[in-house]
C-alpha cells in the first residue's frame, strides 16, 4: 500500500496539474506535442500571443490547433483525485478554517497562502506548488483580496510612512509619488518594536492593577476584620458601661431608701416623744379641769400641782412652727438632693456622649465625603483684586500690601476688597475642595454664586449670593490649618469642616 501510494503521489505531482493554473485538470485536452492543459487555461494562454507554442516545450504549433477534451485522461483524473481523497489524511476544511482553492469538494483544510497566486493550498497541492521558488507562502489566511491594491490589481508590498497605509509598487508612481515607503517586512519590524514596549507597558499596568485589586480587597477585608472588632470592643464598653449605671443605680436606690428609712425611724422617735408629751398634758390638763370646777378656794389652793406644772412647762413652750417645719423638711431631706445630683449628673455624661458620638459619625462622614466628592480647584487670576497675586499654577494667594493698578482685558476683578473667584463652576452634583489657610491672619473661604457683584464694599452674605467662612467673624478660626468646603447642590447646603480635627464647623441650608 506504502508503494502504491507513493506511485500514486507521483503520478498525482507530475501527470494531473495543469501546468498553468497549478490546479487539477478542468476539461483536460492534449496538444500535439503530448503535453496536457485545462482547455481553459491553454486558450486563455493562446489568446495572449501571436503564435501557438506549448507552455512547457516552447514547441511551435503554428496555427491554433482545435482542441477536444481528452476523456480518457479525464477519466484518469478523476480516478486519481479519488484515489487521493481515499487513501489520504481526510483534513477537511472545518468552518472558520482556510480551505484549499485547488480542491473539489470535499475542500481540504489550507496549509499555506502564496501571496504571488493570492491561493491557498492543502499539503498535496503545496507539494506541486513549491517548485515555484519565487513565490511566497505563508500561514493560511482569508480574504485575500484585501491584500491586493483595489485600485492597481496589485499585491501590497510597501508601507507609506508619509500616509501610514499599506500600498503597492504602482501606488509609489501614482497617489504617493515622492513620499517615504518600505517594505512591509520592515515596517512590522519597526512596529513590533514600538508593540512590544507597549505591550510591556501593558503587563506593568496589568500586574500594578491585580496588585492594586489585590491590595484593595485586602484592605477591605482587614477593614471588615477591623470594623467588626470595633463593634464587639463598642457594644462591650457601652454594655460595661451600662452594667456599671445598672449597679450605680441599685446602690443609689439602695441609699435613697436607707435615707428613707433613716427618716421614717427619725420621725416615729420623734412622733413617740410628741405622742408621750401629748399624754402627759392631756392627763395635766383634765386634773387642772376638774380643779376648776370645785368652789372650794382653800382646797383648790392647798392642792394646787405646781411641781407638776414646773416640771411640764417645756411642753406647753414647744413651739407650734417649729414641729410644722420639721415636718415639712422631711421629704427635702430624702428625696430632692438625689433627684437634681441625678440630673446633672446624667446630662453631663449623656451630652460628653453625644459630642463624641457626633464627633466620630462626622469623621467617617468627611472621610466618605473627601473620597467620592473631591474637584481640583484652580483660582482664576483674572477675577483678583489688584490687591492680591495669583500664583502661575493657580493655586496660591498672596497679598501684596498695596493695590496695583492694572487693567484686566480678559476678567472683570473684583473692585474693592482683595477677593479672587476660582476657573471651575458647578451647577449640579456635589463638590468638595480644601484650602490651606495655616500661613493667613485673616481669611474667608466659601461659595458664591456666579452673579455675585465684584464692585461689593463689604463682606458678602447669603443675600448677596455668598456662603462663605471668615475669621473677622468667628475669631476662634485662626487655629484652623485647613478648610473643607462641601456643596450638596440639590440639597442646598454648604458645609465647612476643620479637616485636621475631622469636624464640621458650621453648615449652610437652603
Amino acid at each position: 500500500f506504502s508503494d502504491m501510494a507513493s506511485a500514486c503521489s507521483i503520478l498525482y505531482e507530475e501527470q494531473v496539474l495543469c501546468s498553468i493554473c497549478l490546479g487539477e485538470f478542468k476539461e483536460p485536452v492534449s496538444t500535439p506535442c503530448g503535453h496536457n492543459f485545462c482547455k481553459g487555461c491553454i486558450t486563455q494562454y493562446w489568446n495572449s500571443q501571436d503564435n501557438a507554442q506549448c507552455p512547457l516545450c516552447k514547441r511551435r504549433l503554428g496555427n491554433k490547433p482545435e482542441l477536444k477534451v481528452n476523456t480518457e485522461f479525464r477519466d484518469v483524473v478523476e480516478h486519481f483525485n479519488r484515489m487521493r481523497v481515499q487513501g489520504g489524511p481526510k483534513i477537511v476544511a472545518q468552518p472558520g478554517e482556510v480551505p484549499c482553492d485547488v480542491c473539489t469538494k470535499p475542500k481540504l483544510k489550507a496549509h499555506k497562502t502564496c501571496l504571488v497566486c493570492l491561493a491557498s493550498y492543502c499539503k498535496p497541492h503545496l507539494e506541486s506548488h513549491q517548485n515555484l521558488k519565487k513565490h511566497k507562502l505563508i500561514d493560511p489566511v482569508s480574504n485575500l483580496e484585501d491584500r491586493v491594491c483595489k485600485k492597481h490589481d496589485k499585491m501590497l508590498e510597501l508601507f507609506c510612512r508619509t500616509d501610514q497605509q499599506c500600498v503597492c509598487m504602482m501606488c509609489l508612481n501614482d497617489d504617493h509619488t515622492g513620499h517615504e515607503a518600505v517594505p512591509l517586512e520592515r515596517a512590522f519590524k519597526d512596529w513590533r518594536g514600538m508593540y512590544e514596549n507597549m505591550t510591556l507597558k501593558m503587563k506593568k499596568t496589568e500586574i500594578f492593577s491585580f496588585l492594586s485589586v489585590k491590595n484593595i480587597r485586602c484592605f477591605v477585608e482587614k477593614s471588615r476584620e477591623t470594623t467588626v472588632d470595633e463593634i464587639r470592643e463598642t457594644v462591650q464598653i457601652l454594655t460595661a458601661f451600662v452594667a456599671s449605671v445598672q449597679k450605680y443605680q441599685g446602690e443609689l436606690v439602695e441609699a435613697i431608701e436607707q435615707k428613707q428609712k433613716d427618716i421614717e425611724k427619725q420621725a416615729e422617735d420623734q412622733t413617740t416623744l410628741l405622742e408621750q408629751g401629748i399624754s402627759g398634758v392631756r392627763r395635766l390638763r383634765c386634773d387642772i379641769e376638774q380643779l376648776m370646777q370645785s368652789e372650794d378656794y382653800l382646797y383648790l389652793l392647798q392642792n394646787y400641782p405646781f411641781n407638776v406644772m414646773s416640771e411640764n412647762t417645756h411642753l406647753m413652750d414647744q413651739p407650734t412652727d417649729s414641729i410644722l417645719r420639721m415636718t415639712q423638711d422631711i421629704p427635702d431631706i430624702g428625696q430632692q438632693g438625689h433627684i437634681e445630683m441625678v440630673k446633672k449628673s446624667v446630662g453631663q455624661i449623656e451630652e460628653t456622649l453625644r459630642n463624641e458620638m457626633k464627633m466620630l459619625i462626622q469623621k467617617d462622614e468627611l472621610m466618605k465625603i473627601q473620597q467620592c466628592n473631591a474637584v481640583d480647584v484652580t483660582l482664576d487670576p483674572y477675577t483678583a483684586s489688584n490687591w492680591l497675586k495669583v500664583s502661575g499654577d493657580g493655586k496660591r494667594l498672596t497679598f501684596r500690601g498695596h493695590q496695583q493698578i492694572f487693567s484686566s482685558f480678559f476678567g472683570r476683578p473684583f473692585k474693592y476688597l482683595p477677593y479672587v473667584l476660582a476657573k471651575e463652576g458647578f451647577s449640579s452634583g456635589r463638590f468638595y475642595y480644601e484650602v490651606q489657610v495655616s500661613n493667613c491672619k485673616r481669611w474667608l473661604v466659601g461659595v458664591v454664586k456666579e452673579y455675585i457683584n465684584r464692585e461689593i464694599n463689604s463682606i458678602p452674605t447669603p443675600e448677596d449670593g455668598a456662603w462663605i467662612l471668615n475669621t473677622p467673624r468667628n475669631m476662634f478660626l485662626n487655629q484652623i490649618q485647613t478648610i473643607g468646603v462641601f456643596v450638596d447642590y440639590e440639597e442646598a447646603k454648604v458645609s465647612f469642616y476643620d479637616v485636621e480635627a475631622r469636624s464640621e464647623i458650621c453648615t449652610f441650608t437652603e
